[in-house]
């Protein structure tokens, strides 16, 4: 690494409280910034008059973008010019940000989403190993650089270790400031219109690049050309193009009676299609963008698996929403405050998963007691669910559940990362985000709403079948609405298709939680049957491969 001044990145009359400071707000754009906002999507639909499932696949595209950089960040996190990188990706940001607020194009949102997420990730990278450096001394790029790896077995158990105390307070840091982030776009798209979110960001933006422009000096290269080339971005447009087409099928499955379309048919063809291609493309390629030679490494796989069945399971937080606003009748608000308890969980998740690592607890345990606290946030659902529940404990099942997904979040990780030779980190960063934001939610997501919709059918017809004007309750209730109706001025007629309407509705409210509740139950199931299998798997530490570590 080149030699770089002692303040480095901003000028010497910046005192280093406040350079800490300026470099932990610089997050909160990057964290936040996106091609659509799961605050603003009820009011985005209403707008552009486009269905929900629009705004998910494009949210879907901006973690694709995500994972597409991560075979470069080595490169750029190298280069240490934070300055050069702030002002073009704040401003590659702002940019993107206002064709997203002013166009109604959903392939447009889903190109400029792909971008937004990559130059996310660029500048997420870039500021994190700058903060590291700048406020603890720790060049933290030595533990990623190619060829750097510790030489001895002792070396390989240090640098463990600090994984398992770094990575949970590093994935703490960044998830209290991504949910800061949703809980500010969330009170701005209550407040305002859903255009304001994207005004408020593009206003953050530009702010950052003021405070960057005043605070950082310009440093030139310390090499004589930019160290990426455009040879790997084929490779870049073929793996997009690859996880845009399973997440279409995943997406618009539901909706479009799955194989029954054609386009959820060629969406499959195209998805196979690019997985050869791009498969074929890493083999023959003489600088690859992905090293196929990851998924021989024991740890990858489990780690894989690991993230998949989390976010499966993890998509079992539908419930609260679900049964809040059917239920309870809250607004998107009401549901994104309730939803900030879960900074609390991920506080009590890292502090569990320090302490316990630091005891020398095996992973497997840890892991396991994630699985279980995933399946006990369920179990309270499934007990709480009812038509009089009380918003002010649906903040429970939140801290759970988050207490267990960051046991899992962070330590598989840890896990995955062990031994791993420093060649591969790249790799596995694309693996890791491609399967946590992308493969596992997606399918997570298609597997709960595609039960939902099927059991709250099931249960529909059955509570609709059971209804009897003849029943005592049942013709006290239907009389009351008509006679309520009637009194308002309406006729007999209107009054009694009123009735009707009301008595379908509170059918379909209590089908719906009937639905999570019954889901709620298979879902403790499942993490329970997950938490006793990783119990019982073998677990081995995996030594240094010669071989793969190229020794």
């Amino acid at each position: 690494m080149p030699s770089l001044p002692k303040n480095y990145p901003f000028y010497n009359w910046v005192p280093k409280p406040l350079g800490i400071l300026i470099l932990i707000l610089l997050f909160i754009p990057i964290l936040t910034a996106g091609g659509v906002y799961t605050a603003n999507s009820s009011e985005m639909l209403g707008g552009l008059g486009i269905q929900s499932e629009h705004i998910q696949f494009v949210g879907f595209l901006t973690s694709v973008g995500m994972a597409a950089f991560s075979p470069f960040f080595y490169r750029l996190v190298c280069l240490r010019r934070e300055k050069m990188m702030c002002m073009a990706g704040f401003s590659l940001l702002y940019l993107l940000s206002y064709v997203c607020a002013v166009t109604d194009s959903i392939y447009l949102l889903a190109v400029c989403s792909i971008i937004i997420g990559f130059f996310r990730m660029v500048l997420m990278m870039v500021n994190l190993f700058t903060l590291i450096r700048y406020a603890f001394g720790m060049e933290a790029t030595r533990n990623i650089t190619p060829g750097n790896d510790p030489a001895d077995e002792a070396g390989w158990d240090r640098l463990d270790c600090e994984k398992c105390t770094s990575m949970p307070v590093i994935y703490l840091f960044f998830m209290i400031l991504g949910q800061l982030g949703t809980s500010l776009t969330a009170w701005l798209a209550y407040e305002y219109e859903w255009q304001y979110v994207y005004y408020f960001m593009m206003g953050a933006l530009l702010f950052s690049i003021l405070v960057v422009f005043v605070t950082m000096p310009y440093h030139a290269y310390s090499t004589r050309r930019f160290p990426i080339t455009f040879r790997k971005f084929g490779s870049v447009v073929i793996f997009c193009l690859m996880c845009s087409s399973v997440i279409y099928v995943l997406v618009y499955g539901k909706v479009l009676d799955w194989y029954s379309d054609p386009s959820i048919c060629w969406a499959t063809f195209m998805a196979v299609l690019f997985i050869f291609i791009f498969v074929y493309m890493e083999k023959r390629q003489y600088s690859p963008y992905f090293l196929m030679d990851i998924f021989k490494l024991r740890s990858v796989r489990i780690g894989i698996l690991l993230f998949l069945l989390l976010m499966i399971f993890n998509s079992s937080a539908m419930f609260v929403n679900v049964f809040t606003g059917i239920g309870m009748k809250t607004d998107n608000w009401q549901n994104a405050s309730l939803t900030n308890w879960s900074m609390a969980g991920y506080f009590i998740g890292c502090v569990i998963a320090v302490m316990l690592a630091k005891k020398g607890v095996h992973l497997k345990y840890l892991f396991s007691l994630g699985f279980v606290l995933i399946g006990l946030s369920a179990l309270f659902m499934y007990f709480e669910v009812q038509t009089a529940g009380l918003y002010e404990r649906m903040k429970y099942p939140v801290i759970i559940r988050a207490t267990g997904m960051m046991l899992l979040y962070s330590l598989t990780a840890v896990y995955a990362n062990q031994r791993m030779p420093y060649k591969y980190l790249s790799t596995w960063i694309c693996i890791m985000l491609t399967v946590r934001m992308v493969l596992g939610p997606g399918i997570g997501t298609a597997l709960y709403t595609n039960v939902m919709q099927h059991r709250r059918q099931h249960y529909i017809t059955r509570f609709a079948h059971d209804r009897d004007r003849l029943e005592p309750d049942m013709a006290v209730s239907y009389s009351q609405t008509v006679q309520g109706m009637c009194r308002q001025g309406k006729s007999n007629l209107e009054a009694e298709q009123m009735a009707a309407l009301s008595v379908k509705g509170n059918i379909q409210v209590q089908a719906t939680l009937s639905a999570v509740k019954e889901m709620s139950g298979w879902t403790l199931y499942g993490c329970v049957g997950c938490a006793v299998f990783f119990l019982l798997l073998p677990w081995k530490k995996r030594k240094p491969d010669p071989v793969l570590s190229g020794v």
